[in-house]
């Protein structure tokens, strides 16, 4: 008892057995707390406060026999309790994510959907697995023509399924092409994995840009695309030379690390794309017999379109020629600068100086136009492709590959320019099928050409190659100019049956 009465579970007590007197200070803290009236004005607070729910006042009133209004709330049943959320304008709702969010996300996708840290070595890292440069030629021209024939189907599945899913497959297949780029080695595990990168390009081929088209109609800002579009290229190129520079540097150490370190990019991309929200959702419910009988349709309206619109059709042919062009370039800028004697491990920062003037030129590119109007741009573009190729025939030095800067700003106009005057004359359903139509071009073009262009390298000096090629481009650009000219006046107009549709 005493241990018990020093640990203070017993009142202590004086020698005659009565009770210790307690100081007024313990007494005052020892006294129970006053019960909270409430009817009180701050009673129903205090109680709420404690977790505790005040009494209804209607059966105080009636216990003492006073008069209440019979305007008392009363208790509703749980039912209508539990759902009050659902219908209380009080309580704030859940809202769908905002078309804000698509145009915020955009960069970030557009920077991460692919970082090619191996573009760089990429030319060694296949000679470095048995395959020359007529090989390396063929193994591209069969991935553009895979790329030609899933363009449209994707395309179709952007337009039906809807633009994010066909993003987030993208994404996916991206990924497994280039891991198993880096477990494999020879010709035949190198043109699977191209296999399943035609297949992912396609996914990606007019998809984002629609997308972006689409949401910025909703928020009725459709003359700020090629500003919106024009910055996630200029990121894009930014994150491209950063990707380059680091892949010259980790490729001087192993080629399969700048494949290892390309696949974490689009694994970002997908988790940006799980943000997205559809613009033009397609219709829910239909079966796939559904789905293809669409499919079918679609492309079949998108193609009568094309070859309707003479002005879309020239735009479509003039974009391939460019973007086809340049495609096989790509794979002769580290031959050209090997040949002018320029070190390998310069080689990530001259990729990654092109991909920084190819943002700036993307950047600008709402501006370029507005300065040399609509005929000027389109001169001047051609012009950049052409005159580089002729001077880097006939110079060689290690600092000729400044010429193919040319180049780039061809690549980081053409996007933006091109695609916003394609969109301007298509109706909303078919932006991305027709945009895919244009791609295919550009791949059609370069698959046509491909092998030839190795097989001349092959046999000929690099100088020869690259003077052959500008003759050849002067010539196609020549009568593409030409048919420019002869476009009636008519279709430069924009149909009031497309604007209301868009």
């Amino acid at each position: 008892m005493v241990r018990q009465r020093r640990a203070g579970r017993l009142p202590r007590r004086n020698p005659r057995g009565r009770r210790a007197p307690v100081p007024p200070a313990v007494a005052r803290r020892q006294a129970p707390a006053r019960p909270i009236d409430p009817r009180s004005p701050h009673g129903s607070s205090l109680l709420q406060l404690e977790g505790v729910s005040p009494p209804s006042p209607i059966p105080t009133a009636r216990r003492l026999g006073l008069p209440f209004p019979s305007s008392y709330p009363r208790r509703r049943p749980r039912s209508q309790r539990m759902n009050a959320g659902a219908t209380d304008p009080m309580i704030p709702q859940a809202q769908p994510p905002s078309l804000e969010g698509n145009l915020r996300r955009y960069p970030f996708f557009s920077a991460v959907s692919f970082t090619p840290f191996m573009v760089p070595v990429l030319v060694l890292f296949w000679q470095d697995n048995g395959l020359d440069l007529f090989e390396i030629f063929l193994l591209q021209g069969i991935y553009a023509i895979a790329v030609v024939l899933c363009e449209v189907p994707t395309g179709m599945v952007a337009d039906r399924v809807g633009k994010k899913t066909s993003l987030l497959a993208g994404c996916f297949l991206v990924f497994m092409g280039v891991v198993i780029y880096a477990v494999g080695h020879g010709f035949a595990v190198f043109l699977v994995a191209e296999s399943i990168l035609a297949v992912a390009t396609t996914f990606f081929s007019g998809a984002d840009s629609a997308l972006l088209y689409d949401t910025l109609k909703a928020l009725d800002r459709t003359g700020e695309f090629k500003a919106f579009e024009g910055r996630a290229r200029a990121i894009q190129m930014i994150v491209f030379a950063l990707c380059n520079l680091i892949g010259g540097f980790v490729g001087s150490h192993s080629y399969r690390a700048t494949l290892w370190m390309t696949a974490l990019g689009p694994a970002a991309a997908f988790c940006f794309a799980l943000g997205f929200r559809e613009v033009n959702r397609p219709g829910e419910g239909a079966s796939w017999k559904g789905h293809l009988d669409g499919y079918r349709t679609l492309i079949g309206d998108a193609v009568k379109f094309v070859r309707k619109h003479r002005l879309v059709r020239w735009q479509i042919l003039f974009l391939g020629v460019l973007s086809g062009s340049s495609t096989w370039l790509l794979w002769l800028y580290q031959p050209y600068m090997s040949f002018c004697g320029l070190p390998v491990w310069a080689f990530g920062i001259a990729f990654a100086l092109f991909n920084l003037f190819a943002a700036l030129s993307s950047h600008f590119a709402h501006d370029f136009d507005a300065s040399f109007g609509r005929s000027g741009t389109l001169l001047m573009m051609i012009l950049l492709q052409i005159v580089p190729l002729f001077l880097m025939s006939v110079l060689i030095h290690p600092l000729s590959f400044l010429l193919i800067l040319g180049h780039q700003g061809v690549r980081g106009l053409s996007g933006p320019i091109m695609s916003e005057r394609i969109l301007r004359y298509t109706f909303a359903d078919k932006r991305a099928t027709v945009l895919s139509i244009s791609s295919l071009s550009g791949r059609f073009f370069f698959a046509s050409t491909a092998p030839l262009v190795g097989l001349i390298a092959r046999h000929t000096t690099l100088p020869q190659d690259l003077a052959l090629q500008g003759a050849i481009l002067t010539m196609v650009f020549l009568g593409l100019f030409m048919e420019y000219r002869r476009i009636p006046q008519k279709y430069f107009t924009v149909k009031s049956s497309v604007t209301e549709r868009q």
